[in-house]
């Protein structure tokens, strides 16, 4: 398993994966003890450019404990393959429902993948993928950024302030404000 320099892995994907910091602490002490054990999963780009697609609490964790070089492993040299390899596998691990739908949306805006191709890759229904894109569409970047970064519970969105979107008559500017309020 190779390591490389923190500094050479592009985190462009960072902002579609969510925070927790209660994980993140629990991480952090469990990687001063004993290191890094699971390899952080990157597209290795022609040229030697590393993409994270998954590890960034791992990579936030090595930041703070000021390590400088962290284990990785190549998801390949494609990014679009990487990706839906990423939210086959994630089924059974490491996105939740919010993170597919957010690495949907990159495949749909940023490489023009259709949601019936998106399904046929990953083997879903095309049902599967429209859903989860929807809810990524339906969030203003206000409620993203809320969410994403951990500061609104993605439980209380999903469950409780979601449903509100769908009343008529229901201003979308009015749950911004109370996403600014509360987060």
């Amino acid at each position: 398993m190779p390591e490389v320099e923190i500094n050479q892995i592009d985190r462009c994907f960072e902002n579609i994966r969510l925070k927790d910091k209660s994980k993140e602490k629990i991480l952090l002490s469990s990687i001063a003890q004993q290191g890094v054990r699971d390899p952080l999963k990157c597209v290795v780009k022609q040229g030697g450019q590393l993409i994270l697609l998954d590890g960034f609490k791992r990579l936030r964790c090595c930041h703070v404990l000021g390590l400088g070089v962290v284990p990785v492993e190549s998801l390949g040299d494609d990014e679009t393959a990487a990706i839906l390899q990423l939210i086959r596998s994630s089924n059974a691990q490491s996105l939740n429902f919010l993170e597919q739908g957010a690495m949907i949306d990159e495949l749909k805006e940023k490489y023009n993948l259709s949601t019936g191709e998106i399904a046929l890759q990953l083997e879903r229904s095309p049902a599967w993928v429209s859903i989860r894109s929807g809810v990524i569409d339906e969030m203003s970047p206000v409620i993203k950024e809320a969410i994403f970064s951990g500061s609104f519970p993605v439980r209380s969105y999903l469950y409780t302030l979601r449903p509100f979107t769908r009343v008529n008559g229901f201003k979308k500017s009015e749950l911004e404000v109370f996403f600014k309020s509360v987060s």
